[in-house]
């Protein structure tokens, strides 16, 4: 399991990206309400086996999972 700091919970620009990294790398939402942006709190992602989660607190944005999971979406986010 690998987990890193994304950005701020102010960064609504990087939070906006990491959701849309996560859609086109084909991870979907446990639940249905996700079809919004991400909220404060942990959301957890589905793509295939792999399973990441993202948690957003008042100060940052984690996400956690799979190293090549976590890698690949770290590599959409920075292009």
């Amino acid at each position: 399991m690998t987990r890193i700091d994304i950005c701020s919970a102010m960064d609504e620009e990087t939070i906006a990206r990491l959701q849309t990294a996560l859609g086109e790398l084909g991870f979907v939402a446990d639940d249905n309400w996700h079809d919004s942006p991400i909220g404060i709190g942990l959301s957890r992602y589905r793509c295939d086996a792999d399973e990441v989660s993202v948690f957003i607190d008042a100060w940052s944005v984690d996400l956690a999972g799979p190293e090549l999971a976590v890698q690949r979406i770290v590599s959409l986010l920075s292009n």
